[in-house]
Formats: structure tokens, sequence, C-alpha cells
């Protein structure tokens, strides 16, 4: 049975009252190995934080392209790739000597939009990103090549998720669309009507260890499908503990713990037999909707919300 316990773990909260956050709403963390967290705020640029000190890097004090961050990877060579929501790509590895962004936009590149959605690295080193209306684009550090519905058989231009399997399979999550795998020659589509998939309105994508895929989706709750034998797992507030059908967000602990971070029903911890839900008002968490999960080389889980600003959860 679900269960809907308060807390006992230990819960730190960190917004524009209390310390340097320049922005409650925290749209995207990405945590690095040696625990420094990169936090995109909707509009208050990008921070780092390494749990003493803040960092930010806004237009104002910086050459970032923009102060809307929707999108943090790192690839292969230590390049943090920042995809903003108005003003394309930028592009900086801080363990360089020049330290100096590089902007890619509709101006300068081939890159069709300049509103960035989404974006990963595959296993060959490639960026792959969500273009606001226009597809996704694959970057080889030279070459932008971009797949749309009208030159691919991609069934939406909006793509709101994107994740790379162990097999090098990418994975894209479109709005309205449904999902759909590219293999690199040939496109499989999955949606409502020909598979189990509970909503063509894909939020959020993840591949776990065991090959599979974990879908988070707007009104249709969690999908887990297992790639290699093709079967689908289907989660919502009707079969399971989940609270909230529209899942923006979702990690994985060092215990396979998953965490889910739904729009308006607080985060929910599913260990494969047992719910457990935390929201505001059996817990300190400030707002009930969750942006963005990243989990740190401790187990902590840290949480961007929606207006209440970053979350620690020990």
């Amino acid at each position: 049975m679900p269960s809907d316990k308060p807390s006992e773990e230990a819960w730190t909260v960190y917004n524009k009252t209390n310390s340097a956050l320049t922005d409650n709403n925290a749209i995207k963390l990405l945590i690095e190995p040696n625990g420094m967290k990169w936090i995109g705020t909707e509009r208050g640029g990008l921070i780092n934080y390494d749990d003493e000190k803040w960092e930010i890097y806004q237009t104002e004090n910086s050459n970032i392209p923009h102060n809307s961050i929707y999108a943090i990877v790192i690839d292969k060579n230590k390049n943090k790739w920042i995809g903003t929501y108005g003003n394309g790509l930028g592009k900086i590895n801080f363990t360089s000597e020049e330290k100096e962004w590089v902007h890619f936009n509709t101006s300068n590149s081939l890159l069709p939009h300049n509103w960035i959605l989404s974006a990963a690295v595959d296993n060959e080193n490639n960026l792959w990103v969500g273009a606001g209306d226009q597809g996704i684009t694959k970057f080889d550090g030279t070459e932008f090549i971009s797949f749309n519905s009208y030159n691919s058989e991609l069934p939406n231009d909006v793509v709101n998720a994107i994740e790379i399997d162990a097999f090098g399979n990418k994975w894209v999550g479109t709005e309205d669309g449904g999902l759909c795998k590219y293999d690199g020659e040939s496109w499989t589509i999955f949606n409502t009507e020909n598979s189990q998939l509970p909503s063509n309105w894909i939020l959020t994508l993840l591949a776990d260890s065991k090959n599979n895929l974990w879908i988070g989706t707007l009104n249709g709750g969690v999908a887990k499908f297992d790639i290699v034998h093709n079967t689908w797992n289907i989660y919502n507030n009707i079969n399971s503990g989940l609270p909230n059908n529209s899942v923006y967000c979702i990690a994985i602990d060092q215990e396979g713990t998953k965490w889910i971070g739904t729009g308006g029903g607080g985060i929910a911890s599913f260990d494969n037999r047992n719910w457990n839900v935390y929201n505001e008002e059996n817990s300190p968490l400030p707002k009930d909707f969750i942006y963005s999960i990243a989990i740190d080389s401790k187990n902590n889980k840290w949480l961007g919300t929606w207006k209440g600003g970053v979350v620690n959860l020990k």
C-alpha cells in the first residue's frame, strides 16, 4: 500500500531569502562527481554551489548567452553545454585556462532555434538538443544536423526530453507526439495507439542500469519500458502511490530507489515495492511542483522546485 508519511530525513531549503540563489524557479540541476552543483534557473542565470560558496553566471556579469537556463550537460571533454530559453547554446570549460564562453545560436550557426528545451551527450560525444519547435539537432563539434517532422519520421517537432541508452539509441520524448527511438538509421515510434504509453506528451526520460526506460508524462503518470523485452509497466495515481500524473523529473539513487518529481503532488520515492510521498503538508518541502532532481555522491537528493528554490534531502 502507498504511504504518505511525514519525513524523518533532514531537509535544507535554499531560496532567494536565505541564500545567494537568484531565482526560486530551479529548472535544471546537475551534480558533478566532485560534488559541484549546477543550477539552471528560469530567469536568474546559472549558479554553481560547492556546499560552501555560490557563484552566479548572468548576462550582467559574464558572457553566458542568456539568463533562462533549461538544459545543462557535460561532455567527455568536460565542456559544459548550457541550453538557454532565448539565445541558443553556451559552451564553457572551467578546467581550461581561458574559461571563455562560446555561443551557438541561429545567427552564427545552423542551430535551428534559440529555445533549447532538452539536451544529452551520446556515447560518441555528440551533443543532441531539442530546439524550440524545430525537432532534434545533433552537433558533433563541427556540423549541426537537424531532424524534424519534414525530413525524418519524428512525429512532433517539440522535443522535451532526450536520453541515450546503453546501446547508444537516442530516445526522444515529444510534446503530444509520443516517444521515439533513433538508432542512427531508423526511427521507431511509440504512442498511445500502438503501445501502452499512457500519454503522448513526454516530459522526462531516464534510462536505468537494467535496460529500462522510465518515462514521465503529462497527465499519464510514469511508464517503465523494458527496451530489451518490450514490456511495459504503468504507474499512476489510481494503481500506485504516485500522487500526481504529471511527472517532470525522475532520478534513481544509489540504492535503486526511484525519485519522481510531479507537477503539483510533491515528490514520490518508489523502491519497486513501497511508495512514500513528500509534499508541503507532510514535510518541509516548500512547493509541490518539482521541476528537477539530482543525486549526489553521498546519495543526497537535490530537488529543483517551481517557486520554492532548491531543496537538499538527506
